[in-house]
C-alpha cells in the first residue's frame, strides 16, 4: 500500500531546455525541436548585439549583448520561426518546431 501511495503522488515531468547560441552570423542550432512548455533560452555568443524575433512579432527577445540570454516558454500556436532584427542586413534565421519529432535516424547515426 506504501508504494501506490509513494508513486500517487510523483511529481509531474518537468519542462526541457534547449539553449540556442546567437553566432554573429547565424543561430546554432537553427531547429530546435521541442514541446509545448519547454523553455528555449536563447544565449549571444557572438561578439556583436543580436536579436531573435518571430516573424509576426508575436515575441522577441530584444536586443541581446554579448554573454546575455532571453528565455521563452514555448507555447501552444505561437510562431516558430525567427530571425536577427536588429541587424537588418542579416540573415539569420531559425525554427522552433513543437509539432513534428526530431528528425533523427539511430540507424543512420554514426
Amino acid at each position: 500500500m506504501t508504494l501506490f501511495l509513494v508513486a500517487g503522488t510523483a511529481a509531474p515531468l518537468a519542462a526541457a531546455e534547449q539553449e540556442v547560441k546567437l553566432m554573429g552570423l547565424g543561430y546554432f542550432p537553427q531547429e530546435v525541436y521541442v514541446t509545448v512548455g519547454d523553455v528555449v533560452t536563447f544565449v549571444n555568443d557572438s561578439t556583436v548585439p543580436m536579436s531573435a524575433t518571430a516573424i509576426d512579432a508575436t515575441w522577441d527577445s530584444g536586443v541581446l549583448e554579448p554573454g546575455e540570454s532571453y528565455a521563452l516558454e514555448v507555447t501552444d500556436g505561437m510562431q516558430g520561426a525567427f530571425g536577427d532584427t536588429y541587424n537588418t542586413e542579416s540573415t539569420a534565421a531559425g525554427l522552433i518546431d513543437y509539432v513534428n519529432p526530431a528528425p533523427l535516424e539511430l540507424e543512420n547515426n554514426y
